[in-house]
This record gives C-alpha cells, sequence and structure tokens, in this order.
C-alpha cells in the first residue's frame, strides 16, 4: 500500500486548532496541548499517523481542565486515504461529506472534484463549524460548509454522486440514501454498540436501497445524535443482581471482545448491548455489557489463576446469555472475519445483515431509523 502522504496532496497542519487534546495517564481523561506553550509536541502529534482529539466534552472544557470524552477530531491520517480510495471520488462529482471537524478531509475532497465538482461539508457543533469554514477559507478551497445534524443531510445540493461520514453511525439515514444519485456510493465508519466500527461501503441502487461489504477497523467517534451510554448500578441493585458462573476460557473471552476475532460478529446478532472492557490489574479484566434502555447490565470478572468466572446480570435482558449464544453462532459458522459481512438497507430503512452474500444468510437489524 503506498503512503499516506503520497495519497493525501493536502498539508494537515493549516487546519489543526492550536489546543489539541492528549490522554492523560494520572488523571484517566484527556489533558491540553498548545501550539504556543509546547510547539514541538504539537508539531510531533500534527505529523505522525495517529487521530488528532480537537475537541472535548462538546467544547466544555477549558484548556487546563480534564476533558473526560472526545468529542471532535482529525482522523489518522493511513484512514483518511482509506477511505477516500473507498470513496472513488472523481473529477466534478458532488460530494456530501458529514462531520466537517478541521476542514481537512473537505479541502481534499476539494482538490479531488476540481473546479467543476461541489464539497458539501455538514458539521453539528456551531465553533467547530466556524473553525472549519475559516481554515478552508483562508487555503483557498471551494466549499460549503453547514452547520445543521449530519443525520438528515442537505437536501437543498442534492442529488449528490458520493456522500461520505466522517463520524461512526449505528444505523445509516435515509436521508443519505435518498440525497444520493442512484449508483451512487455510501462510504462511512459502521458498527453497532457493541463493536464500533468498521468501514462500510454501500452501492446505491435505483429502488433506493443501498447494500455493500464490511471492511477495515475504524474506531471513529459515534455522530452526537447516536452515541452510546452506559449503566452503573447502584449498590442495591448488585446487591440484587442475579449470579451465575461461565466456563469460557481467557482465550475465548479475547476472541469475543475482538474485532478481528468475533466482536464484531457478536455486535451483528445482539442488538443494543453497549460492551465496555476496563483493566483493573495486569491480571484482573473487567467486561460489562449494557443496554439503558432496558436498563439490563451484565458484568464478568477475569481473574488470571480463576477457570471458572462469576457473571452478575441485572434487567429484564440476559446479556450475557444473548452475547454467549452469538460467539456460539460465530463458532458454528467457520469464525467468519468482519469482512464477510454486509448491509443492506432496504428502501423503508430497514437494515439487514448478511454473511457472505446478500440474501443468504442475512437477519434484521432492529436499529432506530434515525
Amino acid at each position: 500500500m503506498t503512503d499516506w502522504r503520497e495519497r493525501i496532496t493536502v498539508p494537515r497542519a493549516p487546519f489543526i486548532p492550536p489546543v489539541v487534546w492528549v490522554d492523560d495517564a494520572a488523571t484517566g481523561g484527556f489533558s491540553a496541548v498548545s501550539r504556543d506553550d509546547d510547539h514541538v509536541r504539537w508539531h510531533e502529534l500534527v505529523e505522525a499517523d495517529e487521530p488528532i482529539i480537537t475537541q472535548v466534552d462538546d467544547g466544555r472544557t477549558p484548556p487546563g481542565a480534564t476533558g473526560l470524552r472526545p468529542s471532535s477530531s482529525c482522523s489518522k491520517p493511513s484512514l483518511v486515504a482509506d477511505m477516500l480510495d473507498a470513496l472513488d471520488v472523481r473529477l466534478g462529482h458532488r460530494v456530501l461529506e458529514i462531520g466537517g471537524g478541521t476542514g481537512w478531509n473537505a479541502a481534499e475532497l476539494a482538490t479531488r472534484v476540481g473546479p467543476r465538482g461541489q464539497i458539501v461539508s455538514i458539521e453539528v457543533d456551531p465553533d467547530v463549524a466556524a473553525a472549519e469554514r475559516q481554515a478552508l477559507r483562508t487555503g483557498g478551497y471551494d466549499v460549503v460548509v453547514i452547520t445543521a445534524d449530519g443525520l438528515a443531510g442537505h437536501a437543498r445540493e442534492a442529488p449528490y454522486d458520493r456522500v461520505i461520514g466522517t463520524a461512526a453511525v449505528r444505523a445509516i439515514p435515509r436521508a443519505w440514501i435518498d440525497q444520493a444519485h442512484p449508483r451512487g456510493v455510501i462510504v462511512t465508519p459502521w458498527g453497532t454498540d457493541y463493536c464500533n466500527g468498521t468501514l462500510l461501503r454501500l452501492d446505491v441502487h435505483d429502488d433506493g436501497s443501498a447494500s455493500g461489504r464490511c471492511g477495515t477497523n475504524l474506531a471513529f467517534m459515534r455522530v452526537r445524535g447516536q452515541r452510546r451510554d452506559y449503566l452503573e448500578p447502584g449498590d442495591d441493585e448488585l446487591r440484587g443482581a442475579d449470579r451465575t458462573t461461565t466456563a469460557r476460557s481467557i482465550p475465548e473471552f479475547f476472541e469475543m471482545i475482538a474485532y478481528s476475532r468475533a466482536a464484531f460478529a457478536i455486535g451483528l446478532r445482539v442488538p443494543r448491548c453497549y460492551l465496555t472492557v476496563e483493566e483493573l490489574a495486569p491480571d484482573h479484566r473487567r467486561i460489562e455489557l449494557h443496554d439503558v434502555s432496558s436498563r439490563s447490565w451484565a458484568r464478568v470478572d477475569l481473574l488470571r489463576r480463576n477457570e471458572i468466572f462469576e457473571v452478575h446480570q441485572i434487567g429484564p435482558r440476559r446479556l450475557w446469555e444473548e452475547v454467549d449464544a452469538a460467539y456460539g453462532w460465530w463458532l458454528d459458522s467457520g469464525r467468519p472475519a468482519p469482512d464477510r459481512f454486509g448491509l443492506t438497507v432496504a428502501e423503508n430503512g430497514d437494515h439487514s445483515a448478511w454473511l457472505d452474500e446478500p440474501g443468504e444468510a442475512s437477519w434484521p437489524l432492529p436499529v432506530a431509523a434515525p
């Protein structure tokens, strides 16, 4: 594969804000790195083939305080290149981008479509959109920047030859398909609550449906309207939790949480189940499963010295049993890799997943239409 620097022509640095955020091991959150205060460190982050967090907590946390959750970023350059390759943008194309962020991706798209093409970039955060608009204007890139919820697309400039999402979604918005040309292409990070996510490329069909195959692992932030959340049971709930045991081995648990193994398949089989994994000690890993909508929750503590592990469960759903059954399905199906799965979105918005080919081994995905 050609190095990303040879596939992306637009420099990254002019689009990165003067303050970015990095993991802070001391607090478990995120701390600010300022271009003015630490010029060398800031440039190291910009030049690396890594994502850069450009905002935390939807902009509420100022530099000097500890950020809790990333809310905007500039993606890993090699993944940006991969997504643009999958999008297959050509001269004269009209492209809708959801999640404008810094504007770097929109600038690269603008160079690819040329003066006869058009880029419409939607950014939900007003402050981020204003900075994107200014960076693009300063760089001389002709991009229409819209401050709005990207899940609704932008019908005024439709139809589009290409639609690209730069934040992960659980459900493909009907608007994206409706606003794309028949035989157009949609590329977006897509995933489930259990496993977020994969590079999905959908072909839009004449009948208003869209279908395509999953690809490489993409750990992108969720769009704000589809963020995942978790439960924190109280002491009384924990004391009343159902307790069982499982003899699944630690290697099996590794397969259950690894994207390249069973995690992606489990997510397709178990809806509304958010997986969290926490390393409590070198020999102690905690796995939790969350469904906020039904207030169902499960926990398994993995201790290296044990062979039997205790399972705690709360709520009407037995999330551990559902995940364990999905893992069994994955084993029985021959351990399929993520790129053997695909997604079809019907004209009415219904989602269905399939293995190998549409219409063969397929099942509905109960996602709420955005």
